[in-house]
């Protein structure tokens, strides 16, 4: 029997305005050569317009996009959507890419073989020392596993909210496997935990194409949320549920690439 073919990369942009960012980022990324790893590549564009158009042209990249603003959801779905991937890394238009060039081939090939051999349904890559603006993972663990009574009380109070907060440690120890059991180092260096340890997040992911379409997306539309982000689901809100909790899944993680800029 003649050996499988290896699953298809791409890599997936989803921009809605603040374009100067985005072309910051952009350029991170070919400095690095970062659209060379991969396959296939695609923008897609929230209320596309002229200068949307610009920039993938500017940059060689293809870009699909919406007349109208669709929101998190929505811009990810199109985005998705639109690439034919096997498995994809999706960003947004504000996270530059902060590693070397040998660094991020690296995370990047360890995180397809993870993902291929079913390691994990979802490998993160924001950066865990730097990960930039509006960083809540260190502050929310801290709140729970800071060397304090407080913090032990709450976790005493709350030990489900504790036990989701683990893979937070992530992004505050060097080494979170040495504290908390839950958090596996892996022979290539990276971490591998269950989703019971860490919630969703639409930042900086790589997964399987077909995974995030029908597991995620599936769901996050069937169960709306009441709050949203301009007054449009966002994912991260409607998978903070029991059904990812409750998954079997597990996350992996590496020490990142991109970081979150500022505003």
């Amino acid at each position: 029997m003649s050996p499988k073919p290896p699953l298809s990369f791409g890599i997936g942009m989803l921009c809605y305005r603040r374009y100067e960012t985005f072309r910051h980022a952009l350029d991170t990324y070919q400095a690095a050569g970062l659209f060379d790893l991969a396959d296939e590549t695609l923008i897609a564009f929230n209320q596309i317009d002229d200068d949307a158009r610009q920039i993938a042209e500017d940059y060689g990249l293809r870009c699909i996009g919406s007349e109208e603003n669709t929101g998190i959801l929505g811009g990810f779905k199109m985005l998705a959507g639109g690439l034919s991937a096997d498995i994809v890394l999706l960003l947004e238009n504000d996270l530059p890419l902060i590693e070397s060039a040998d660094r991020a081939r690296l995370q990047i090939e360890n995180a397809k073989a993870a993902l291929t051999k079913e390691q994990v349904q979802v490998f993160r890559f924001r950066h865990r020392i730097h990960p930039g603006y509006r960083d809540v993972a260190a502050p929310k663990f801290l709140r729970y596993y800071e060397p304090s009574a407080i913090a032990q009380l709450r976790r005493l109070v709350r030990p489900g909210k504790a036990k989701k907060l683990i893979g937070n440690a992530l992004y505050v120890l060097s080494e979170p496997d040495k504290t908390f059991d839950e958090i596996e180092r892996m022979p290539e260096g990276w971490f591998r935990l269950s989703a019971k340890n860490i919630t969703w997040s639409n930042q900086s992911i790589m997964v399987r194409r077909d995974f995030f379409l029908d597991k995620i997306l599936g769901y996050a539309e069937a169960n709306p949320s009441r709050r949203t982000v301009n007054g449009f689901p966002d994912i991260e809100k409607e998978l903070n549920s029991a059904y990812w909790r409750n998954s079997g899944w597990h996350i992996g993680a590496d020490l990142g690439l991109f970081t979150h800029a500022e505003p």
